[in-house]
């Protein structure tokens, strides 16, 4: 069946690569086209103004609005506090984005950073910043570091990444607070998840969660990671491996518990609102080095869709990703599927390829990142546009 679903989405490449216009395999309707709008464009009613104009004339129909970055809101909160890059500490820009955009005809999504709470060689300076107000919040690596670069960097400036810990109970309840208050004071048509993973196969390894760990298992994780188990060493390898991948198991649920708290309280309070992720496109690499097992999250109701980043250059390459996730996820769920595509990296051609093979292949719908990668040299946009419109 794996073989048959592959060979498929082969033969949609090489179709793709040799047909011209009148030979393509039937194709979907991209009914789901979404553009990322980072958070430097929600500073202002004229910015968010020139945002979700691009967004009705380049043929998109839903906007992923940055409003939660650095652990710092774009708009008006009680629970996270809101960014200098505001200036004016009157304005609201969800609100004012949720009303132009609801004008316009499109479907407004906010987009959160849900563990990501900062990202930068210089740290935060307000003490209210979660990061500097709950440092026992943070995620730390097997080795105590609370920092990791992981693969957010796209210069020769190091960032500096901190995670929250999905397992701390006070994160727990902060992000639904956060999440509750998005929906209650917002007219939202998504709550849309990003960094909703771990931020490296070495993290995970917050006191609450070793704690809560040698709770159910009898051993703390980090013991598991020395050669003779640093006092465990009445067990043999085999047992030992076995705890490991329990631990795994531990943040793969972890992860899991969170969306499940998201998706319940969207159900609840406003069941309209759709619930994205964007996600990891291997759902391998997904589940075993940042524990985000989406493919479950899809099966399981959890969210309406899931947006996998897949970023490649190469078409090839892209296409591969296309492979990998058709041959781990049942086809009953493909539906749920919406194919994310950079523009940020590579020619505007180079992107409408991959929105034109996303529709070969019969994906849903696709979401490029971003518009700030281009805003001030629109035109760029151009040729996406065209295949959007078909």
């Amino acid at each position: 069946m794996l073989r048959t679903k592959k060979a498929a989405v082969s033969v949609a490449f090489f179709l793709f690569c040799v047909s011209s216009g009148d030979g393509q395999p039937s194709a979907s309707n991209l009914d789901f086209r979404a553009i990322w709008v980072v958070r430097h464009s929600m500073v202002s009613p004229e910015e968010i103004d020139r945002a979700l104009l691009f967004a009705k004339v380049h043929h998109f129909n839903h906007v992923f609005l940055q409003v939660r970055g650095r652990g710092e809101a774009f708009y008006n909160s009680q629970f996270v506090i809101k960014s200098q890059l505001v200036t004016d500490p009157q304005f609201d820009p969800l609100k004012y984005a949720v009303e132009k955009g609801h004008i316009l005809g499109l479907k407004v999504h906010a987009w959160i950073n849900v563990l990501l709470a900062w990202s930068s060689p210089h740290f935060p300076e307000s003490p209210d910043h979660i990061v500097n107000k709950f440092p026992e919040w943070m995620d730390r690596s097997s080795i105590g570091e609370t920092t990791s670069t992981g693969d957010l960097t796209k210069s020769k400036e190091v960032a500096v990444q901190k995670y929250l810990s999905p397992s701390h109970p006070g994160v727990f309840n902060y992000l639904e607070k956060v999440a509750d208050e998005l929906i209650s004071n917002y007219d939202l048509d998504g709550i849309h998840l990003d960094y909703i993973r771990y931020g490296d196969s070495d993290f995970g390894y917050n006191m609450a969660a070793r704690i809560n760990f040698e709770r159910q298992h009898g051993v703390d994780p980090l013991k598991l990671l020395t050669d003779n188990g640093n006092g465990y060493v009445n067990n043999s390898n085999d047992e030992k491996q076995l705890l490991f991948n329990k631990w795994a198991t531990f943040r793969r649920k972890a992860l899991t518990k969170l969306v499940k708290n998201f998706s319940g309280l969207v159900l609840r309070k406003t069941p309209e609102c759709l619930i994205t992720a964007a996600v990891k496109p291997n759902p391998s690499v997904a589940k075993n080095r940042y524990f985000q097992e989406w493919d479950k999250w899809l099966a399981e109701g959890l969210v309406d869709y899931v947006v996998p980043m897949n970023y490649a250059t190469e078409l090839r390459k892209f296409a591969k990703e296309i492979d990998n996730i058709y041959e781990a996820v049942p086809r009953k769920y493909w539906p749920g599927i919406i194919m994310g595509v950079a523009a940020y990296n590579q020619k505007a051609l180079d992107t409408r390829d991959k929105i034109k093979y996303s529709r070969v292949t019969g994906i849903s719908g696709i979401a490029v990142f971003s518009y700030d990668a281009h805003k001030s040299a629109i035109d760029f946009f151009s040729p996406i546009a065209e295949e959007l419109a078909k």
